[in-house]
């Protein structure tokens, strides 16, 4: 069930029009660039690219921590399949939406307020993780 709203304003994330609703919920269409958001809000904003591929690569195949690692048996090709797909693909599209800033030199991610309101917004149609 959809919880209810206080304003049908509080679902434009973006902005008033049609175009502004359509970036953001194809902008949250993919459970990669979802899975980004809610990372970089959990660990203070900011993180690496390969951090964020190990995090995601783990969510995706369920794996649960162990002895060794905090992120179970995910394997280096499930981890680069990630990278690569956020690198490529992701990234850019949250940056071109101003949701994240990326610096290439560090390869760091960082979340925006706009990335923030956005998350706001997911989790008001989806509900609480």
């Amino acid at each position: 069930m959809i919880p209810l709203l206080s304003s049908p304003e509080s679902l434009t994330a973006f902005g008033e029009d049609a175009d502004a609703v359509d970036t953001a919920m194809d902008l949250l269409a993919d459970r990669r660039r979802r899975a980004t958001l809610r990372y970089l809000a959990e660990t203070g904003g900011e993180a690496t690219l390969t951090e964020l591929a190990v995090e995601i690569a783990a969510q995706e195949a369920g794996a649960e921590p162990n002895a060794i690692s905090d992120h179970g048996d995910v394997s280096s090709r499930e981890r680069r399949a990630v990278r690569i797909s956020l690198h490529h693909t992701h990234v850019p599209k949250l940056t071109t939406a101003d949701v994240v800033d990326y610096d290439t030199e560090t390869e760091t991610i960082a979340l925006t307020a706009r990335g923030r309101t956005l998350l706001e917004r997911a989790d008001a149609v989806q509900g609480p993780a």
